[in-house]
């Protein structure tokens, strides 16, 4: 009888297995789908077996906790590919967890679980509110910075007396006015007249210019999860060589899963004085790689593809490592984010570069920011730092602000765009960012090569990594001479001269027509 059960089962399996062949796809995808952890395995590794009856022999993966949280990631993935809007991806995505109502915490009774905390976000502040932070701001951004700018700029000449002209009102307005004492607003106002007078100047002959969107203080913020804080949860005792991470016991790390995974979230509120946005993306910048692309194939792909540092078939810049060889990242840049004065922020997250995902708004692509960091310089002040060590600190300050800023700004228009940490972006976005407190003037320009930065496990290989080219600070002017209304820059050589300072006015200009 089992005989004759075996036989009439069998050629039924083996059909609906060949059927099931020839029909599925090969992908990852149809992979993933069909190879499901078991219910019970947890993202975290199984406590030790008491008694033999409860050893299990599991693979790596799920030994490790790997295998259900890259199952998780990928399920996740599928659904945000799934949402038809980008107001419910970012929702989706949003790690924002409200707090308990009064209503629940007053009818909570002993028999009733514990109420958790709720998940909050560490707040980045505008301007970095500790002195050494600029490697703590490269990895929570997975931001590699480079120093120069010219190779970028490289064949660029604008017109800089008419620009300089429009300037000098500018600044004689800053220096005479007496509508405020606030340094910081003061040099917002100079920050936009600068952009005004960039646009005065160069809108006429640039009719991208003439299309594009100038937002004036608008809002600007970003959220963002970042793995591989697991080192939170270790604890090391005096008589133990290694340490130990107990996921049972301790209390979650502000910022962190529910599940204990070592994955922060973070948001950074900016603070922008003016920035520009275009509708249409820009021209890339790599003439070798669009040569080596068909014709055909360059037409699809152009309404795609936005201004370039490099693209993603440059391997070699793509997967550059952020740190040095001889840098320790576990222990000399993953601190606690409480070392760099940042502190838990409990109000609602978004994405917003300077304008609402939901709102319609075409111009998504961001040319170039101007922010003021005139608080710099009572944090100097505070830190009683002179000399070498000042302009040290505010060379690596001014970078840390660099690169959180256009991290943040680009992570919002890469959500706008529809990728998500669960989703990567297919393809290289690049912004740029003017930093003053009305006289020293930084320039950068990043690339974001990658978002996925949210899961750090065995399984999930993710090389890539942004890109910050940043320049300066660079003195707009030595003396102002309040008689004349004239203003004086000392050249290299010690000389004093007459006017602004070239250079810094021609990179300006640079950052606005550069295609």
């Amino acid at each position: 009888m089992r005989s004759k059960i075996c036989t009439g089962v069998l050629p039924n399996v083996l059909v609906h297995h060949v059927a099931y062949s020839k029909n599925a796809p090969s992908s990852a995808l149809s992979v993933r789908q069909r190879i499901v952890p078991p219910y019970y395995r947890r993202t975290m590794p199984a406590p030790p077996a008491m008694h033999k009856l409860q050893e299990e022999f599991p693979n790596a993966g799920d030994a490790s906790g790997a295998g259900p949280r890259l199952y998780d990631y990928e399920q996740m993935g599928d659904m945000v590919r799934a949402l038809p809007t980008i107001a419910e991806k970012i929702d989706f995505v949003n790690p924002y967890e409200r707090p308990w109502t009064k209503f629940e915490r007053t009818w909570h009774r002993p028999w009733h679980p514990d109420l958790m905390s709720p998940r909050k976000a560490w707040n980045v502040p505008s301007v970095p509110r500790y002195f050494d932070a600029l490697n703590f701001y490269k990895y929570i951004t997975k931001t590699r910075v480079v120093d120069g700018l010219d190779r970028w700029y490289e064949g660029l000449i604008p017109p800089t007396a008419t620009f300089q002209a429009y300037l000098v009102e500018s600044l004689i307005a800053r220096f005479e006015s007496n509508r405020t004492d606030n340094e910081s607003e003061r040099t917002e106002v100079l920050l936009r007249s600068v952009l005004d007078a960039a646009m005065i100047t160069l809108a006429r002959n640039i009719q991208r210019l003439q299309d594009c969107r100038i937002s004036f203080n608008s809002r600007c913020e970003s959220f963002w999860i970042r793995a591989g804080f697991m080192q939170m949860y270790e604890k090391k005792e005096l008589d133990e060589d290694l340490p130990k991470v107990d996921h049972r016991y301790d209390p979650k790390f502000i910022g962190d899963d529910r599940r204990k995974l070592g994955e922060l979230a973070f948001v950074l509120r900016d603070q922008l004085a003016a920035h520009v946005r275009c509708k249409q993306p820009l021209r890339p910048e790599a003439e070798s790689f669009i040569q080596r692309c068909a014709r055909d194939l360059y037409d699809s792909f152009l309404a795609n593809l936005l201004l370039q540092l490099f693209p993603f078939s440059d391997v070699s810049e793509l997967n550059a490592a952020v740190f040095d060889a001889s840098v320790n990242v576990k222990e000399d840049v993953i601190y606690s984010p409480k070392v760099f004065n940042m502190w838990h922020d409990e109000e609602p997250l978004w994405q917003c570069p300077g304008f609402e995902p939901d709102s319609g708004d075409e111009d998504k692509y961001g040319l170039i920011a101007l922010k003021d960091v005139s608080a710099l310089n009572d944090l100097c002040v505070h830190w009683e730092v002179q000399g070498d060590e000042e302009v040290i600190v505010r060379k690596e300050l001014l970078t840390a602000t660099a690169v959180a800023s256009l991290f943040s700004w680009l992570n919002g228009q890469a959500h706008s765009l529809g990728f998500t940490q669960y989703n990567d972006v297919e393809w290289p976005l690049v912004s740029q960012l003017v930093l003053s407190d009305g006289r020293d003037f930084f320039f950068a320009v990043a690339q974001l090569n990658t978002i996925a930065i949210n899961i750090d496990v065995d399984g999930f290989v993710n090389d890539r990594s942004n890109v910050c080219y940043v320049e300066g600070p660079l003195r707009l002017y030595d003396r102002y001479d309040s008689a004349k209304g004239t203003y004086y820059y000392v050249t290299n050589d010690g000389s004093e001269v007459l006017g602004l300072n070239p250079r810094v006015m021609a990179r300006i200009l640079q950052m606005f027509i550069k295609k």
